[in-house]
């Protein structure tokens, strides 16, 4: 993972001269695609599902896609180059039957769920590329599920020939709730699972580096796409439940820009 952010950073200089330009504000996009993506955290296998594609904005009120999860909520105006706001978002579970791992080991479904917190995101220019800096608190409404916070940082690469580019990494940390819920084992559960109890606590969860822009078909229409890897770290990542700590996910879709 540490070569991969080396490499990002390498592919961000080289290319800033072409840099992405950052999206107008008033800039409205709605669409829908298609992912592929782990069918739990640390899973060895794939699901496919529909998502949205949301940038969304009004004066306050916001929905997005754009940072790596559907939110959407109330935003102050800038202050200087930061906006803080907070927000609502959906939260992935874990289905059973989308394992055969779980399934073999009669885990309980995880549900999907929402969480509430608070955001801080900034914005800067470097010479000709665009930064993107968010940093996210969200807690779970089911309390058991706990809390995460997210610390992202997007950089625009490429805007050449109706492509738009960017490379993004996020570290992601949870607390003991949150990991618990995930990816540990109780004495109850090792009696159901065969697996061995286990007592996951706080620490970062995964570290994530990925690709994501636009294909541009026509004034209104674009190809959404994204393409990431995430590694899982400390507690989550030595789970009895983790089959493999590397999870890829690529999605792509068709979106309106108005």
């Amino acid at each position: 993972m540490r070569n991969l952010l080396f490499i990002s950073a390498a592919i961000a200089a080289c290319l800033a001269s072409e840099a992405m330009a950052q999206s107008t504000p008033d800039e409205k996009i709605i669409g829908l695609g298609l992912r592929v993506r782990p069918a739990y955290e640390g899973a060895d296998s794939r699901r496919g599902e529909a998502i949205p594609y949301l940038r969304l904005y009004g004066d306050h009120l916001f929905a997005r896609t754009t940072q790596g999860m559907l939110e959407g909520g109330w935003r102050t105006t800038p202050y200087g180059a930061w906006v803080f706001g907070a927000q609502v978002a959906y939260e992935d579970g874990r289905v059973t039957n989308d394992s055969a791992f779980l399934k073999a080991h009669r885990f309980d479904d995880l549900n999907a769920g929402a969480s509430f917190g608070v955001h801080a995101e900034g914005d800067w220019m470097i010479g000709a590329m665009p930064l993107n800096a968010l940093v996210r608190y969200r807690q779970n409404i089911d309390s058991d599920q706990g809390a995460q916070a997210d610390l992202r940082l997007t950089a625009g690469i490429v805007s050449r020939w109706g492509v738009e580019a960017g490379v993004f990494g996020q570290l992601t940390w949870a607390n003991s709730r949150s990991t618990q819920s995930y990816f540990g084992i109780t004495p109850q559960q090792s009696v159901v699972t065969g697996l061995p109890a286990y007592n996951a606590g706080s620490g970062p969860r995964y570290v994530q580096l990925g690709l994501l822009g636009s294909v541009n078909l026509s004034e209104h229409w674009l190809i959404p796409w994204g393409a990431s890897v995430q590694r899982l770290q400390g507690d989550a990542g030595d789970s009895p439940i983790v089959q493999d700590r590397t999870n890829w996910t690529i999605n792509a879709g068709i979106a309106y820009r108005f």
